[in-house]
């Protein structure tokens, strides 16, 4: 890698940065604590070429570049990056990823959630916006899983982030693109492949959603992430992709194998990010309300059952 580029990554990883932007005649910037911040690097063409050609797989030099390409890389730690181009210029955006997989005691989130996995299975979520975390907790319930089951864990991801260690279970780590072509299909794929566990890294439309709770209905434990917010929000938006004739069955089914929903956001102040968080526990009055489509009294029930472990975020959304 040019050492321009690695000059780049060191000062985002020295402050802390979780991003970084890039663009062709810019300065290149960093996202610090939630705000954007102007480095002292002026992103020439040459710049962008290198990192392009450093990064873009060599398939690409006969097909030609998509719109968009997500990948992973390492030079001298981990990133994520997402190249592209925007008015003719060349442009990337990198998501630096930690070095350790922090425990979720580290991340502020209760032991239970590997508990529930590891004793009901079913269908785990973890949700929220894009950059508040979700990755990051759904590597962390992971490694636990490695570290306290005899089990085989299949992750479908895009792309792989985090490399997990094998400790008393085993990981196997697939790449969106380069070994399944949709996260429908890594789905049914490793239903094949002897799972204890698979982990989804994005539930993104019907055709993955089904299959998830298919996977779930059979047996296997299921941990995906859906981009939305709130318990309630996230049910109406799953059963909105569904259509009008099969909403009464999907609500049984998802009443049948949600384990839990965590719904988590990061939240800035002085001393850094900090970690809000609601919690959906599927107990029996949970399942009820929502095979009945009660879907708005959820809120109260999760307050009601905070002694049972549920949680409120801290402040309203």
């Amino acid at each position: 890698m040019d050492r321009r580029v690695e000059a780049v990554l060191n000062a985002a990883r020295v402050g802390e940065a979780t991003d970084i932007i890039l663009k062709e005649g810019e300065i290149a910037s960093y996202r610090i604590n939630g705000r954007l911040e102007a480095g002292c690097v002026q992103i020439d063409s040459s710049f962008m070429e290198e990192l392009f050609r450093n990064l873009t797989p060599a398939s690409a030099c006969y097909t030609g570049l998509p719109s968009s390409l997500d990948l992973a890389f390492e030079c001298r730690g981990r990133y994520r990056a997402n190249l592209f181009t925007a008015e003719g210029r060349k442009c990337a955006v990198l998501r630096v990823i930690k070095e350790r997989v922090g425990s979720l005691a580290e991340l502020g989130l209760p032991d239970l959630l590997v508990d529930r996995i590891a004793s009901r299975k079913g269908l785990s979520l973890v949700v929220g916006k894009t950059g508040s975390g979700k990755s990051t907790t759904l590597a962390s319930i992971t490694q636990e899983l490695l570290k306290r089951e005899d089990a085989h864990v299949v992750t479908l991801e895009d792309p792989v982030e985090f490399r997990l260690q094998s400790n008393r279970g085993t990981a196997t780590q697939r790449e969106l693109g380069r070994d399944f072509s949709s996260f429908e299909d890594g789905i049914y794929q490793a239903l094949r492949q002897s799972p204890d566990f698979i982990v989804i890294g994005e539930i993104r439309n019907l055709s993955s959603l089904k299959a998830a709770l298919t996977a779930a209905e059979a047996g296997h434990g299921i941990i995906g992430t859906i981009h939305s917010s709130g318990a309630s929000r996230t049910l109406t938006r799953m059963l909105a992709m569904i259509p009008e004739s099969e909403k009464e069955f999907a609500r049984y089914q998802i009443s049948s194998v949600l384990n839990f929903m965590l719904s988590q956001r990061l939240e800035y102040g002085e001393k850094g990010p900090s970690l809000d968080y609601e919690l959906l526990l599927n107990i029996q009055s949970v399942e009820n309300t929502i095979r009945e489509g009660r879907i708005n009294q959820l809120d109260n029930l999760i307050f009601l059952g905070e002694k049972l472990g549920m949680r409120r975020f801290s402040t309203s959304i």
